[in-house]
């Protein structure tokens, strides 16, 4: 049997396939969230604005900056369940904590504390 074949695929346990199908899904609200993040934040006031008069929004979109919060908010409960799963079915192997999930809660509740406390 060759590395990387179909049956090695096929070999793989339920569970693993099911907690990189949450590590995934947490990856793709988290890019999600950051493109909404980008059309809801408070634009800069730069040299440039301040010279041709552009008026700039200093406050955050509020319809974009719910959006924002909630997909950081699922994005937050699907890596804390996929960690949790991870902790459980894994208890023997310590080498199989997936560190993708602990930099995804840490990027999650970094954006929460920018949206709720400015930083």
């Amino acid at each position: 049997m060759k590395r990387g074949s179909i049956d090695d695929l096929k070999k793989v346990p339920f569970w693993s396939r099911v907690l990189g199908l949450l590590c995934i899904s947490g990856w793709v609200i988290f890019v999600i969230a950051t493109i909404v993040f980008n059309y809801a934040k408070p634009e800069r006031n730069t040299i440039l604005t301040q010279i041709f008069g552009i008026p700039v929004r200093d406050y955050w979109h509020i319809t974009l900056g719910d959006l924002f919060v909630i997909t950081l908010c699922i994005g937050l409960v699907i890596s804390l369940i996929s960690l949790a799963l991870n902790f459980v079915l894994f208890r023997q192997h310590k080498q199989h904590i997936w560190v993708n999930l602990v930099i995804l809660i840490l990027s999650c509740l970094g954006g929460l504390s920018l949206y709720f406390f400015g930083f």
